[in-house]
């Protein structure tokens, strides 16, 4: 009896492996089926299909300058200006924060934007013109390079004009939204405003200052008014800020300053890790957005951050020095675009200067290092806007062709950088060989006319 069920039991056995076997084709030719059959639906006329390979064509890219026919995804909201904006779709997180018209490299239109620095997902850009045209654009997404090799970076989105049929300049006033190729019929989640980068007239000695975001909510309002006064007795007419976080003390001072039209004062909530995922609050994203926001409005730019002041020599402005700085090139066109000024830093734990009549921190901290820094280390520079295409902390990366830059020699002007942290520890800052250094004496007695009149004016204006 066992003897015959063992024949039996693999008959069995035979059979539902047999059955096993048909069955994996059969749902093997279900899943071919079902994957070609909407490929030949999508291959008709009107198709929406169709219509995404009209913009993308076989292989995935954005047919350049295409002017669009048929549906085009709405946007969705009104065009914002200087609010990071998410672009759907993508692998990688994609931001975006300001768009402005380039016109000097290449027909574009620049987007100030943030994403992964290696790697970064393909995307193209949908433009709705002043006069009812809507465009899609091939994008070029270039990471800026000042990123420490972190994972996310400040970035550019270049929107190519080229074979578009659209000159530069059509496109102030448009809105532009990014948008992931391979969603391309996906309504945008995102729409900025574009603006003019064309300078206007009369702007060539005004100076503008820029720095990077406020964070940890920043609290030094005191020494702040002493910066900006310190800074207009220089020269400067407008300052470029972004807000992270403040305390509210420097909100309001902010926003008194902002009132009186001499401040720019700019949302940053960058949804990207700070120090971990990208370089300090993604602060290069901030400086390239500040060069291509004041292009328009300033004949210099001065890049610095709230510790530091650039004192010059034997001017007493700074739009004085620049010019006597250009005037000394000879033919002019060989004049350089960009200045760079040499650190040095005033330690705030060094004692107060006995000569000190004021209680100005300026006045009193005048002891600094004796040999300022080389060149391109912690250095600070003030350049042309329209001269410069991507800048750095310390140096301007890239200026337009045929522009240039060089360092201020020391007894012209330097960067007085009032820092409290010493590098090397505790006592051993007494170690760093120094001098004493009273250049902004210069200012002290109407500098400190102006902080008292206007802590006066704020303890008012902030009272509530």
């Amino acid at each position: 009896m066992k003897w015959r069920a063992a024949p039996s039991r693999a008959k069995e056995r035979a059979n539902i492996s047999f059955f096993i076997f048909i069955m994996f084709f059969a749902v093997f030719g279900v899943i071919i089926l079902t994957e070609l059959l909407p490929l030949e639906r999508a291959n008709e006329p009107g198709s929406a299909r169709s219509r995404s390979e009209h913009l993308q064509g076989w292989d995935g890219r954005t047919n350049p300058g295409s002017n669009e026919e048929g549906e085009t995804p709405p946007p969705a909201h009104a065009p914002l200006d200087a609010v990071w904006q998410p672009v759907d779709g993508t692998r990688f997180r994609f931001y975006v924060y300001s768009a402005y018209v380039e016109r000097r490299t290449v027909a574009a239109v620049r987007i100030i934007a943030a994403t992964k620095t290696r790697g970064a997902d393909n995307v193209m850009c949908r433009m709705w013109l002043p006069d009812n045209r809507t465009l899609t654009l091939k994008a070029k997404v270039k990471a800026i390079r000042e990123n420490w090799n972190l994972k996310y970076s400040a970035t550019y989105v270049l929107c190519l004009l080229r074979d578009s049929g659209v000159k530069p300049q059509e496109t102030v006033g448009a809105s532009v939204s990014v948008v992931a190729s391979n969603r391309p019929n996906v309504p945008p989640t995102n729409l900025l405003v574009v603006l003019d980068t064309e300078a206007k007239p009369g702007i060539e000695e005004t100076l503008h200052i820029c720095v990077k975001p406020f964070h940890y909510s920043y609290d030094r309002d005191q020494w702040l008014v002493e910066w900006f006064e310190m800074n207009r007795l220089l020269g400067a007419s407008h300052f470029y800020m972004y807000n992270e976080s403040l305390s509210r003390p420097v909100a309001c001072l902010l926003e008194d300053y902002r009132k009186q039209g001499l401040v720019t004062l700019l949302s940053w909530k960058l949804p990207i890790l700070s120090k971990v995922e990208i370089r300090t609050e993604g602060q290069f994203a901030a400086f390239n957005d500040c060069l291509y926001r004041s292009m328009s409005r300033a004949g210099w730019l001065l890049v610095i951050d709230v510790d530091e002041l650039v004192l010059p020599r034997r001017e007493r402005t700074l739009p004085a020095l620049l010019t006597a700085l250009r005037a000394s090139y000879n033919p002019p066109s060989k004049a350089p675009s960009a200045f760079l000024f040499r650190n040095a830093f005033f330690y705030l734990r060094w004692e107060d200067d006995a000569e000190a009549k004021v209680p100005l921190l300026t006045a009193r901290k005048t002891r600094r290092w004796s040999t300022p820094h080389a060149l391109k280390n912690r250095s600070k520079y003030a350049l042309r806007p329209r001269d410069a295409v991507e800048l750095g902390n310390h140096f301007v990366w890239e200026l337009a062709p045929g522009a240039s830059s060089v360092g201020v020699p020391n007894d012209r002007a330097l960067l007085h950088h009032y820092r409290l942290a010493c590098e090397f520890g505790g006592s051993n800052c007494l170690k760093v060989p120094s001098t004493i250094d009273r250049t902004a004496h210069r200012w002290k007695d109407e500098l400190q006319q102006r902080v008292v009149d206007e802590r006066k004016r704020l303890i008012n204006a902030c009272a509530t």
